[in-house]
């Protein structure tokens, strides 16, 4: 089964932010994780998603993330061994090839390539903020609320987007019987330099 679509959020704030880009493998990671559906659903497997070239360069309110959809890796077994149960299933080539198929496909990745994600404000102090964000996929944007973890010059965390919200029609196929859940969970870490 192949799926999907994402979106993509991150946020960290009140440390001193630069707005020189991170190096590459400063230890900035974003994965989607895309879980199976339908009546069939244990014929599929879940999917964990790899944000390959993720850039990201600091302003006032945050972080700014892009990446390429078409950069995004595809299961890669050591990432899928560490999300644990629901991950445990074996992805072949073949298998990974098909999935990267319908994403880009289900992305409109030849029209929309890039995702990104702005911070526009973070509410709170210390170590746990609620940090609203601009996402753009699929050449819509929209607002997200989600809350962030931040230790230092560290934030990490997650969020639910739903593939809907972005005119994204999550992938099915046999009228259903196989499908995506339209809800997403992405995953963040980041570091700022």
């Amino acid at each position: 089964m192949a799926p999907l679509a994402l979106a993509v959020l991150v946020g960290c704030g009140s440390i001193p932010l630069s707005t020189a880009p991170v190096p590459e493998g400063h230890g900035d990671e974003l994965r989607v994780l895309v879980y199976r559906g339908g009546a069939a659903a244990r014929l599929g497997h879940n999917h964990v998603l790899r944000a390959g070239d993720l850039r990201v360069t600091w302003a006032a309110a945050g972080p700014v993330l892009r990446f390429r959809v078409d950069a995004l890796a595809i299961d890669p077994p050591a990432l899928r061994e560490r999300q644990g149960e629901g991950f445990t299933s074996a992805v072949d080539d073949e298998a990974r090839a098909g999935t990267r198929a319908n994403l880009l496909k289900a992305l409109d990745a030849a029209v929309h390539p890039e995702v990104v994600v702005r911070t526009l404000q973070q509410v709170g102090e210390g170590g746990r903020r609620a940090v609203e964000a601009e996402v753009t996929l699929h050449g819509v944007t929209r607002r997200q609320w989600f809350v962030a973890e931040v230790t230092g010059r560290r934030a990490q965390g997650e969020v639910v987007v739903r593939q809907s919200d972005f005119g994204i029609q999550p992938f099915t196929v046999l009228g259903g019987l196989l499908a995506v859940q339209d809800a997403l969970v992405v995953q963040f870490e980041l570091n700022q330099p």
